[in-house]
């Protein structure tokens, strides 16, 4: 056990988040960043942890420290945008999606991008993306309206009037 104390630490934590016990596999991967501090993958899970805790700010000290050591590690830059979103700064998400699309997009971040242009004002920019999710390959109108619907509570939170949501998705569907 001693001899492969992160091996198992880190096999723990996993299983513990596939269980969805979050905070029992933060502990086991906080166990695992003390014997090594260093490993970027033990960071960025301890911040996908704190993500899925809806601790945003913490989360992004773990993204951060991944980004900085290695910039290489354009996955990052996903949870980056999404923890800026859902702390409300809006344009510092804005600026990770950019980075983030200059390398990769998904389906799921042109919806997200949507949302962040959605809450900054910009209808037609948020357009836009939404309809290059649809378009997506890997993806369809029914799928992205499944997305979406997910989507709605955080989008009221962040100040989007309910109202307006269903005017959005009938424009989409019928362009």
């Amino acid at each position: 056990f001693e001899k492969n104390r992160l091996w198992v630490m880190k096999k723990a934590g996993f299983c513990h988040r596939k269980l969805g016990q979050t905070k029992n596999a933060l502990e086991y991967y906080k166990e695992a960043e003390k014997i090594d501090h260093e490993d970027l993958y033990i960071q960025a899970t301890i911040g996908r942890c704190y993500l899925d805790l809806k601790d945003y700010e913490t989360a992004l000290k773990y993204y951060f420290k991944v980004e900085y050591l290695d910039p290489s590690k354009k996955n990052v830059l996903r949870p980056i945008a999404w923890c800026y979103f859902m702390s409300g700064k809006l344009e510092e998400s804005k600026k990770y999606y950019i980075k983030l699309f200059k390398h990769e997009a998904n389906k799921y971040d042109y919806i997200n991008f949507g949302h962040v242009e959605w809450c900054l004002g910009k209808k037609k920019e948020a357009i836009e993306l939404y309809a290059k999710s649809i378009r997506k390959k890997d993806n369809n109108l029914k799928q992205f309206m499944e997305a979406f619907h997910d989507d709605e509570p955080i989008l009221v939170q962040k100040g989007i009037d309910p109202d307006e949501i269903p005017i959005m998705l009938d424009y989409l569907q019928y362009q």
